[in-house]
């Protein structure tokens, strides 16, 4: 069992992660598997049905996703046990309306969120579960506390470290420097569809194909509906109820392992739902047959996410661990060239990511945080044309004496169009106003970033880091009073739908309009803007850089290093790295 931990170590297995590195880790998760077809084999016998707790945890157990997802340190699994032990202490505090069983109740509901933001509708399960059966507040209440307790740390750290308690959602409500709106709504947008353009397809994809959407749970399943006639028992009614809530936020990330939290509810129903033993022994030796790794790939997509084979020797260490990496996982080999060549404590910009797990280094990846996006979009600028600032939008006006002046955006641009500025300057009689320290600048939205439309580095840009709307404004107090007969914003050509307009402002305090839609020119690119691109980099405290073969700019980097000011000092696995050799 060899932990892929390219997501970053999980909550549940992070302890043994620090202990026993990887391994530790993926059987830490693997625990939590067994642990859920044991409780689910408990409630089949609780309810007097030994064999439909068998036979649901065999459907659980057997399904090629969980097998691949439990034997790694992803947390979807374990998540699933979490959830299924809230719905066991239910059912156990039901029968016996212990108070004491509440607090281990509310824990474990707590516990689902901090495992898993969507997991958090047991909490709400769990709270209105006790509040129905009661009819009284206070149980529910101690639910709600002994589920806060587990809640509110990992809220509280979200709010204080990232300003969102959210993080690293809703940024919109909770807006922070540390990440940018329009990257969630990528986010967000991707884990919708995984690229899945008919939703109705989804039912395939998740149960037979399994390559979009990153894995498949079992042809079987697509009995899954027989689960309705368990409804006919109080035992189904209950199992399915859970299963659904758990299923309610599936829409928001249609990756296959998401439904692994509901697949144990699902499991027991669709085993509860079915009168006749041998049907059901069928439709199991159906499923294992299925599940088996050699058989899948006669009916699933040809790079489904899987279990190809069981790795026996691997796992008792017969084939030590970095012989096997080396010669079957990339991203390791990646991994040990960054230690074997970046210096110890320098940090690493990785366009589309790395094993970070597998290194000692500090990875930056550019869509996880507000600044890897700003490093991103510098090292982008030197070979994106689109990105480059070619492009001068002009304002010209009868002179004026002027103490503040913003450009406001006035369009609405396109879904993931943004309003975007490298340079804003402003003009005398033909002389450019020379920056000034008393300048007091100011931006809307993203205020944090607006140095870098006044920095004179055309590998720079301030962004509005979302989709443009009316009232978005670069703002520039001069400190005191000065003559302007012109202004500019120097931009690049990718974006279309963005309207300006020139305002000052008055001795009363109100904004009046000078110049009115801008004419558009185009100048000439800085000849040295890779230049720029890295000593920026530089100056950011970055001076390494990895670049897989396949990244979008590897081959411009590839071909000439040396306009970057870059130096490639390793290759290998499909990836190089290269350092910042500006001074």
């Amino acid at each position: 069992m060899y932990a892929n931990l390219s997501e970053g170590v999980e909550m549940l297995s992070f302890p043994a992660f620090a202990i026993g590195k990887h391994s530790s880790a993926a059987l830490v998760h693997y625990a939590f598997l067994i642990a859920l077809t044991m409780l689910m084999f408990a409630y089949g016998r609780r309810i007097g049905r030994p064999w439909v707790g068998a036979a649901g945890a065999l459907l659980m157990y057997a399904s090629p996703v969980v097998g691949m997802d439990g034997s790694i340190a992803y947390n979807d699994c374990g998540v699933a046990a979490i959830a299924f032990s809230v719905f066991y202490w239910l059912e156990l505090w039901d029968e016996t309306r212990a108070a004491k069983l509440l607090i281990p109740i509310g824990l474990l509901a707590g516990y689902c969120y901090a495992a898993k933001y969507t997991a958090f509708v047991m909490a709400i399960y769990a709270f209105g579960f006790v509040a129905w059966k009661t009819k009284r507040l206070r149980p529910a209440l101690i639910v709600a506390a002994c589920a806060a307790a587990m809640m509110v740390p990992w809220i509280a750290k979200n709010a204080i470290y990232a300003s969102n308690p959210a993080a690293p959602f809703f940024n919109k409500i909770f807006r922070n420097p540390y990440y940018r709106i329009v990257s969630e709504q990528e986010y967000t947008a991707y884990l919708s569809n995984y690229g899945v353009e008919n939703k109705w397809t989804l039912p395939l994809e998740v149960t037979v194909r399994g390559q979009n959407t990153g894995g498949l749970i079992g042809p079987v399943f697509l009995l899954a509906p027989i689960a309705l006639f368990a409804l006919r028992f109080r035992e189904g009614r209950r199992l399915l109820l859970p299963g659904l809530i758990l299923l309610a936020p599936y829409m928001t990330n249609v990756g296959t392992r998401f439904l692994i939290p509901c697949l144990p509810f699902f499991s027991l129903a669709m085993a509860l739902a079915v009168p006749w033993t041998p049907v059901l022994a069928a439709i199991l030796v159906a499923h294992a047959w299925l599940s088996w790794p050699s058989h899948i790939p006669a009916y699933s997509a040809q790079y489904a996410w899987r279990l190809d084979r069981i790795l026996w020797k691997q796992a008792i260490r017969k084939i030590p661990q970095d012989r096997y990496l080396s010669q079957n996982f990339a991203g390791y080999g990646v991994a040990r060239m960054i230690d074997d060549n970046v210096p110890k404590g320098a940090r690493v910009l990785a366009v589309s990511g790395a094993a970070d797990a597998y290194t000692a280094h500090e990875v930056l990846v550019g869509f996880q945080s507000a600044g890897n996006d700003d490093l991103a979009d510098i090292l982008n600028a030197g070979w994106d044309e689109g990105r480059q600032p070619t492009r001068r939008r002009m304002f010209r006006f009868p002179a004026q004496r002027v103490k503040r002046v913003r450009i406001l955006q006035t369009g609405t641009g396109v879904p993931l169009e943004e309003f975007k500025a490298a340079e804003v300057r402003f003009y005398f009689q033909g002389k450019e106003l020379a920056r000034d320290p008393a300048w007091r600048l100011r931006a809307w939205p993203n205020p944090w970033d607006v140095q870098a439309a006044f920095d004179n580095n055309p590998a720079t840009r301030w962004r509005s880091w979302e989709t443009a709307s009316p009232g978005m404004y670069l703002d520039t107090d001069f400190g005191g009073y000065r003559m302007i007969d012109a202004a500019a914003l120097e931009t690049s050509s990718d974006y279309q739908n963005i309207h300006l307009q020139l305002e000052s402002m008055d001795s009363s305090g109100q904004w009046v309009k000078i110049a009115g839609e801008p004419f558009d020119e185009i100048v000439p690119l800085d000849p040295n803007i890779r230049r720029w691109a890295s000593r920026e980099l530089h100056e950011r405290g970055i001076d390494y850089i990895l670049m897989q073969d396949t990244d979008w700019g590897a081959e411009d980097m590839r071909e000439d290093p040396g306009s970057w000011s870059f130096k490639e000092i390793a290759k290998g696995h499909g990836a190089r790295i290269y350092q910042v050799v500006t001074p």
